[in-house]
């Protein structure tokens, strides 16, 4: 049987193998839109975690915060001081996590305009033995459509590899000024208390203390949601390499029906999901 297989592909040439294994798989251009999916949802998930590093609420803590410094009685040195450092340190860790967002929006959003390439590559059929093995291949869910992935999976970790070492090499920084703000934050509230013979601290630098820890567990947060988001992202595309195009289409359509029936909602999404 496989000798007569391979006998018939031999003689139909180039062109009419192409025909008989385009038969046996799922058409190019699904093949061309999975690949599109598998792109669209990692670029996505960066731009998702990068747009969730928005610390611009906290410019206006930090001019309330250089006020209240300002306001502070000559004697209240200790307090001052450190308030002074728990800034410093806070501005510096959202200025890093600004220029991370930065780095990331940019490399997401221009992948995005340029979606996976769907173009299908050339085969070259020198034996019947190739054209049969070639054929078993793409049967099986293996072949071009895999080849094509793995390809792109691949290209989006070396793409996406000198914004992860960036990342890395200020994780250390960041995260200890953070500890360190919040830890300062906490030592101006207890000062008078457990400190005999000092000024006591004006209550505007308690009130503004508080926040500062507040703030200190926000920037800490974002960071690690958005080193876990593009971890999370590269694991889930890895492990998406032995996807068929088939299923990944099909999960994208339900995806999208069921945003439809979230959004409408009762008897209108249900006539939505219909319509798609």
């Amino acid at each position: 049987m496989a000798v007569k297989f391979v006998a018939v592909l031999a003689i139909c040439g180039s062109a009419g193998a192409s025909d008989i294994l385009s038969d046996l798989t799922i058409s190019s251009a699904d093949q061309g839109r999975a690949l599109e999916i598998k792109s669209e949802r990692f670029w996505q998930g960066l731009l998702n975690a990068a747009e969730g590093m928005k610390m611009e609420e906290h410019l206006a803590l930090y001019t309330e915060t250089e006020s209240v410094i300002a306001s502070l009685p000559k004697e209240n040195t200790y307090v001052r001081d450190t308030l002074n450092d728990v800034l410093e340190r806070l501005r510096r860790t959202d200025r890093a996590l600004l220029l991370q967002r930065a780095r990331s929006e940019e490399l997401a959003s221009d992948r995005l305009a340029a979606p996976a390439g769907t173009q299908t590559a050339s085969f070259s059929f020198l034996s019947g033995e190739n054209i049969f093995s070639m054929a078993l291949r793409r049967f099986v869910g293996e072949g071009e459509y895999s080849d094509k992935l793995t390809n792109h999976v691949k290209g989006r970790q070396v793409d996406i590899l000198p914004l992860l070492q960036d990342t890395a090499a200020s994780t250390g920084n960041i995260l200890t000024d953070c500890r360190l703000a919040t830890k300062g934050s906490f030592d101006v509230l207890k000062y008078d208390l457990y400190n005999k013979g000092v000024p006591k601290t004006p209550e505007n630098a308690k009130v503004i203390a508080y926040r500062l820890v507040d703030a200190s567990g926000e920037t800490r947060k974002r960071f690690m949601n958005f080193v876990v988001g593009a971890v999370t992202g590269i694991a889930e595309d890895t492990k998406g390499k032995s996807d068929r195009a088939e299923v990944t289409v099909m999960q994208a359509s339900l995806e999208k029906s069921s945003k439809a029936f979230a959004a409408v909602g009762g008897a209108g999404g249900a006539e939505m999901i219909i319509n798609l």
